[in-house]
C-alpha cells in the first residue's frame, strides 16, 4: 500500500510542478520587463489533468509487476520513477498539445 501512495505522491508533485513551470517563467519574464503578470492559460490545466491520469495509469500498471520491497530506499526509488513518469508525460502533452506550432 505504501508503494501506491508514494507513486501517487510522485506523480502528483511532478505534474503540479510541470504544469506551473511555464506560468512561473512567463510571470518572471513579465516582471523583468516591468509588465503585469499574464493570465493563466487553462490549456495547461487540461494537459495537467490528462498527464495526471495517464501517469497514474502507467504507474499502477508498472509497479505491481515489479517486486518493490517496503524499505525506505526502495520507496524513494518508486517516488523518483513515478516523478519521472509524471514529469515526462506532462512535458510531452505540453509540447505536443500547446507549444507545437
Amino acid at each position: 500500500m505504501e508503494r501506491v501512495f508514494v507513486a501517487f505522491a510522485g506523480v502528483l508533485l511532478a505534474v503540479a510542478m510541470r504544469t506551473m513551470l511555464p506560468y512561473v517563467e512567463k510571470v518572471r519574464k513579465a516582471a523583468e520587463r516591468g509588465e503585469s503578470a499574464p493570465v493563466w492559460s487553462q490549456r495547461y490545466a487540461v494537459t495537467g489533468f490528462c498527464a495526471l491520469f495517464t501517469s497514474l495509469v502507467i504507474a499502477v500498471l508498472a509497479f505491481p509487476t515489479v517486486a518493490v520491497p517496503a524499505e525506505p530506499t526502495s520507496l524513494f526509488y518508486v517516488f523518483v520513477i513515478s516523478f519521472g513518469y509524471g514529469w515526462g508525460v506532462n512535458d510531452a502533452y505540453n509540447k505536443i498539445l500547446i507549444d507545437w506550432r
